[in-house]
């Protein structure tokens, strides 16, 4: 099981990350995690959710997504369609303030970085007409990838169209320790999701106390921890359903439930359909 801390190497002769992942090459899911390094993922098809922090949006036909660093998300992607790609850009802070500082021609650019710590989704049009743009990271040497991505986030921060997911979410105030310890939850989480999660247990780990570990996790997510877990789980049961694993209640055990109904409850209070009626859905075309 891959931990909840995601490691951004970028190489030594490079500012920037980039990976691409088709339907043969996907990203394998890391659950919810966080990593201090900005991000900017294009998807280019498909219908998906994005969790982030305590936000959750639905997305269809793809979606262009820029997210600052140190913020709580789980993974992006899906695999509706047979030619969806994915590509991922991640640089870490320094790139913004060391690098982007010395060219006071690029103000716009530091501007739209720094909004990126609300998450700013794009426009569908926007996200269209960077396809190409996107596309061609995969060709690009170091060199060309940096150009690239200026030349993205240039078009971004003059003529887009976004909404912003947070009106305000500053992970400025949260101190190194504390992005350690949200860290070691999401392993934790991402451990043991299949078997009985010990609030008791993962407080001692922490060094708290029951009480003031459900507060730091409520202040750092905004969320609490049983309903942090709960959305988690169900989104492990998507992924085992979606591995064409139909036996609702083989999904239902190893996601970490063992009540049926109460399965069904949190399946639809985060998916808004039951197990049954998704299955019968995502795979109408084989029952009939």
């Amino acid at each position: 099981m891959e931990p909840m801390l995601e490691s951004i190497n970028v190489a030594a002769n490079a500012s920037l990350k980039v990976e691409t992942y088709s339907n043969n090459n996907h990203c394998e899911s890391a659950g919810w995690h966080i990593h201090p390094e900005f991000e900017l993922v294009y998807i280019k098809n498909g219908s998906g959710v994005l969790n982030i922090g305590s936000k959750k949006r639905v997305y269809n036909n793809g979606t262009l997504v820029f997210l600052g660093g140190n913020i709580p998300h789980a993974d992006f992607g899906n695999r509706d369609n047979a030619d969806n790609q994915e590509i991922v850009v991640q640089f870490k802070k320094e790139f913004l303030e060391e690098k982007l500082k010395v060219f006071p021609e690029l103000l716009k650019i530091k501007e739209l970085i720094q909004k990126s710590k609300q998450v700013l989704i794009f426009d569908s049009d926007v996200q269209k007409k960077l396809w190409p743009d996107f596309k061609k990271f995969c060709h690009l040497d170091h060199q060309g990838k940096l150009i690239n991505l200026l030349y993205i986030l240039d078009l971004l921060s003059k003529e887009s169209i976004h909404k912003t997911l947070f009106d305000t979410l500053s992970t400025a105030n949260f101190k190194k320790n504390e992005i350690k310890r949200l860290e070691e939850v999401f392993m934790y989480v991402n451990a043991h999701y299949a078997k009985d999660i010990s609030v008791t247990e993962i407080s001692s780990q922490l060094g708290l106390t029951p009480n003031s570990f459900c507060r730091f996790f409520k202040k750092m997510t905004q969320r609490t921890f049983i309903d942090f877990v709960n959305e988690f789980r169900i989104n492990k049961a998507l992924e085992f359903f979606n591995e064409n694993n139909t036996f609702i209640t083989e999904v239902m055990y190893r996601s970490g439930f063992n009540n049926p109904s109460y399965f069904s409850r949190q399946f639809k209070k985060y998916q808004g359909h039951t197990p049954s009626n998704y299955l019968k859905n995502r795979y109408a075309d084989s029952f009939s």
